[in-house]
C-alpha cells in the first residue's frame, strides 16, 4: 500500500490508531458528546484521516452488531436492498449502481475498465487524492499532472488542454476529486460540467465525490445531474467512509448509465459479495437524516473553530467544503506535526507540492477547540 496513504500513520506513532479506533468503537452509539478529556499518546485527537468523529450512529452500531446473526448467509438479497438504497440516496436507479469496497474498489474499477483503451492516458491535477494515479500505474498506464491554479485550484482550461492531447494520441480518462482532497476546495461546477456536456471525443470523467455531503457553497452541484440526463462519459464515485462514518467496514459504490456501469462492473469481481456487516451499518446510515444532520452540524461547528483560530493567528487557508482545512504554514510541515503531535494531535500527512501546508481534518467541536488553543500556544512559543 502506497506510502502516500494509509501507511504513514503506522510509521507516526504505532498503536495509537488501535487504542483510539477502540475507544471510538465503545461509544460509537452515543451520539451525543462526551465529556471532553485532554488526549493521550494512546488517544490522540485523531486530526487526519477525515473520518467522521461521531462514530457509527446508534441505529448503525445496532445493525452491525444483529447482522452477527446472519453472517454465515451470503448477502446476495441484502446486497441488492443496499444497491436500491444507493439509487434513491443519489436518485438513479438499481441498474445504474456497483457497489464496491469503500470507494478505493470502484476507483480503481473504473481507471482500470478503461486502462486498456488505446494509449489511454490518466488525466489528474497534480494536487489532489492519490488512489487514481495509484490505480493507472499498476494498470501500466501513463499519467498526466497538471499545474494547478490560484490558490491550488483545480485549472480546468488546463486539465482540457491536457485532456486534449491524451484523446488526439489516443483515450484520456480525466478523474476529478470534488470537492478536491488536500485543498478541501470544489471546481467550478459551470467549467466542468460545460466540458462533459461537450462531450469531448475519446474521453472519460470519474469525478469522486467523497465529500460532497459537506459541501455549503451553494454553487456546488453533483455531477449525478449529468448522469441522469443520460450522458455515459461520466461516472460518480462515492463511498460511506466519511459523513456515513464507515471508514472501517468499506463501503462505496459507483453510479453511471447502464451501458458505462457494466464497464466498471466488469472490473469488480463480485459487487454483491459486500459484507453483511457494512451493508447493514449502510443500509441504517443512509436512511438516518438525523445523524446526518448532527454529523453535519457538528462539521460545521468545527470548521468555525479552526477558521477562528486561522483568522486570529494570521495563518492562511482555503475555503472548507469539506470535513477538514487546508492551511498555509510558510514554513515545512514536519516541524508542525511534530510539535502538535507532542500535544497527542496528529495532523494530515505532506502533500506534495504543496509542501508548507497542513491539512487538518475536524473532529468533534470540544476536541477542535482543544486543538485551536494548541495552536495559539504553539504561536505564542515560536513553534507556528
Amino acid at each position: 500500500m502506497s506510502m502516500q496513504r494509509r501507511t504513514v500513520l503506522g510509521t507516526a506513532f504505532g498503536g495509537a490508531l488501535s487504542a483510539s479506533l477502540l475507544s471510538a468503537s465503545q461509544s460509537a452509539a452515543a451520539q451525543a458528546a462526551p465529556a471532553f478529556t485532554k488526549p493521550t499518546p494512546e488517544k490522540p485527537i485523531m486530526a487526519c484521516f477525515n473520518e467522521n468523529p461521531l462514530g457509527l450512529s446508534k441505529a448503525a452500531a445496532e445493525a452491525v452488531a444483529k447482522s452477527a446473526a446472519v453472517a454465515n448467509r451470503y448477502p446476495f438479497v441484502r446486497a441488492e436492498a443496499l444497491r436500491k438504497a444507493c439509487a434513491k440516496f443519489i436518485g438513479g436507479s438499481p441498474k445504474e449502481i456497483v457497489l464496491s469496497s469503500g470507494s478505493a474498489e470502484a476507483i480503481r474499477a473504473s481507471v482500470e475498465a478503461y486502462a486498456h483503451e488505446k494509449d489511454a492516458t490518466l488525466i489528474i491535477p497534480e494536487l489532489t487524492y492519490s488512489d487514481g494515479e495509484m490505480a493507472a500505474k499498476r494498470n501500466g498506464m501513463p499519467v498526466v499532472k497538471v499545474t494547478m491554479g490560484p490558490k491550488w485550484s483545480i485549472d480546468i482550461p488546463a486539465m482540457k488542454n491536457a485532456a486534449k492531447k491524451a484523446a488526439e494520441k489516443g483515450f484520456a480518462v480525466v478523474y476529478f476529486v470534488n470537492p478536491n482532497n488536500p485543498t478541501s476546495t470544489i471546481a467550478d461546477t459551470k467549467a466542468l460540467f460545460d466540458w462533459i456536456r461537450a462531450r469531448p471525443a475519446n474521453t472519460v470523467f470519474l469525478v469522486d465525490e467523497a465529500y460532497a455531503e459537506f459541501v455549503v457553497d451553494p454553487s456546488f452541484r453533483s455531477t449525478a445531474e449529468l448522469v441522469k440526463e443520460g450522458l455515459a462519459n461520466v461516472v460518480v464515485l462515492k463511498t460511506f467512509s466519511k459523513i456515513f462514518a464507515m471508514a472501517g467496514l468499506r463501503l462505496g459504490f459507483a453510479y453511471a448509465v447502464p451501458e458505462t456501469v457494466k464497464k466498471v462492473h466488469d472490473h469488480i469481481a463480485y459487487d454483491f459479495f459486500v459484507s453483511i456487516p457494512a451493508i447493514e451499518a449502510g443500509l441504517a446510515e443512509i436512511e438516518d437524516k438525523a445523524f446526518l444532520k448532527l454529523s453535519n452540524d457538528e462539521n460545521k461547528a468545527a470548521r468555525a473553530i479552526m477558521a477562528k483560530v486561522c483568522d486570529e493567528l494570521k495563518l492562511e487557508y482555503l475555503p472548507s467544503q469539506t470535513n477538514f482545512c487546508f492551511i498555509n504554514l510558510k514554513a515545512p510541515l514536519a516541524p508542525f506535526a511534530e510539535a502538535m503531535k507532542k500535544e497527542n494531535i496528529i495532523v494530515g500527512r505532506p502533500f506534495p507540492p504543496a509542501v508548507e501546508w497542513c491539512r487538518i481534518s475536524y473532529v468533534r467541536p470540544a476536541e477542535m477547540q482543544y486543538v485551536a488553543d494548541v495552536m495559539r500556544r504553539l504561536r505564542k512559543e515560536g513553534k507556528l
